[in-house]
């Protein structure tokens, strides 16, 4: 699969490669003499690889903390050369619950294979485009890009692109032109290298590009809720529909941030019947606990019940929170030299989520904390942060007016938090709240 505009081809067979040497590497080779530092030429990190693989630097200190609130003894050179090294146990922890990057291998995709089937059924079986919604951090990039990698292996092409602003309709397609150049038959390549030339409409297009291509495509449009351009969302449906009524070797899987396809879309209702809808909808408990059961497994750290309860409560349904904050309490262990992340561990790495996303939030993550000491308001909050983990969108007159600033509302009597990921943040900051409460009404009896 071509990343921004780059074919993968034959180069997606050697990062496979690469990535099993280095796993190898990190995993089954003998660790180096406790004394010894050894400083190598670092091998190619492959594309998409997991956080501390990859790397060369070998060490036997401690683990380096990965937040500011984490006590630190060591000086800044030892810290580094520590998270370097490929075989310390904070390397391990974040490769296995590496919740900044999407994933990149299908057997990691957890949680996600219903999502994956719908996706070879409508767009390979049943040739339709597809749409692939929901929320921020809820896994839609990986699954696009694991499809792409099916694609590769079928020898179909698949061109990853993300879509930027206020883009036109033109520059939208422009990128893939000439990677559809080299997959087109000799009498399809100047058709198509004329459009690069010109401006173009969505007939344009399909003339150049439906009777030329020699096997099968499918182009990845990510971050397409980003297109404010009503003409260019309208020239996507005509261009969709036209791809279709010509059974063209050539179909577009789009993926944003919405709650149903026509807040992505803005389609004309004869599109329906071309378009296959994905919903990435929140992790059921199962799902959670596959992603836990994977991450302790690679990690080497056990999470015990209670521990598991802590996190998929406050992750409500998030991929991305559930390896967030797995990740940070896992390193809080690490850091205190457990190999079981117990209740303590898991507020600790709450408490470093809040504060690594106040560092962006300022003034949410503010209004949280002051909003979270009042206890008669805890319940209320928790249940609206519930509600906009699952479903986006809140009732107005839910929200209570402190916590107004926070959310953005609209004309149809509801409201979204103004950042989409806040909510987790705000049941993480609630549990910190709780369980700060215990102690004192403890020591006042």
């Amino acid at each position: 699969m071509a990343d921004d505009g780059k074919t993968r081809g034959w180069w997606h067979q050697v990062r496979r490669a690469v990535h099993r040497i280095v796993r190898w590497a990190v995993n089954e080779r003998p660790s180096p003499a406790p004394s010894a530092l050894h400083h190598r030429s670092a091998p190619a990190l492959p594309v998409g690889a997991p956080a501390g693989e990859g790397t060369a630097i070998v060490s036997n200190m401690d683990a380096m903390p990965v937040h500011p609130a984490a006590e630190c003894t060591q000086a800044p050179a030892q810290r580094f050369a520590a998270a370097m090294g490929p075989r310390s146990q904070r390397a391990r922890v974040i490769a296995a619950f590496n919740a900044a990057q999407p994933v990149d291998d299908r057997y990691e995709l957890l949680g996600r294979m219903a999502e994956l089937n719908r996706l070879v059924d409508g767009v390979v079986e049943r040739r339709q485009h597809a749409v692939i919604f929901g929320v921020r951090g809820s896994g839609k990039t990986s699954l696009a890009r694991i499809f792409g990698d099916l694609a590769d292996e079928a020898e179909c092409v698949a061109l990853y692109h993300a879509a930027t602003g206020d883009t036109e309709f033109v520059d939208l397609l422009r990128p893939y032109l000439p990677f559809l150049q080299a997959e087109a038959r000799p009498a399809g390549r100047a058709a198509l290298s004329a459009l690069a030339e010109r401006d173009f409409t969505a007939r344009d297009f399909v003339s150049a590009a439906a009777p030329g291509l020699a096997r099968r495509v499918f182009l990845i449009v990510d971050e397409f809720d980003r297109i404010e351009n009503a003409q260019t969302k309208a020239q996507m449906a005509s261009l969709l529909k036209l791809l279709s009524d010509t059974r063209a070797p050539l179909q577009f899987l789009l993926v944003g941030i919405a709650a149903d396809v026509d807040e992505l879309l803005e389609a004309h209702p004869s599109l329906r019947r071309h378009l296959t809808a994905v919903p990435i909808r929140p992790f059921g408990s199962r799902a959670v606990e596959a992603v836990i059961d994977e991450g302790s497994r690679r990690s080497g750290l056990l999470f015990p019940a209670e521990a598991r309860v802590l996190i998929g409560a406050a992750a409500a349904g998030s991929p991305y929170h559930v390896r967030l904050f797995c990740q940070a309490a896992g390193l809080a262990a690490a850091e205190a030299g457990a190999g079981t992340v117990d209740v303590a561990a898991v507020r600790t790495g709450l408490a470093a989520s809040f504060e690594e996303w106040a560092s962006v939030n300022a003034s949410a993550a503010a209004l949280f904390e002051r909003l979270c000491r009042l206890a008669d308001l805890r319940e209320r909050l928790r249940a609206l942060a519930c509600d906009a983990a699952a479903h986006q969108t809140v009732a107005a007159d839910r929200v209570p007016q402190a916590l107004a600033p926070a959310l953005l509302f609209n004309d149809a009597g509801t409201a979204v938090f103004a950042d989409s990921l806040a909510p987790q943040f705000l049941l993480a900051r609630l549990q910190l709240a709780a369980s700060e409460h215990r102690p004192a009404m403890a020591a006042a009896e």
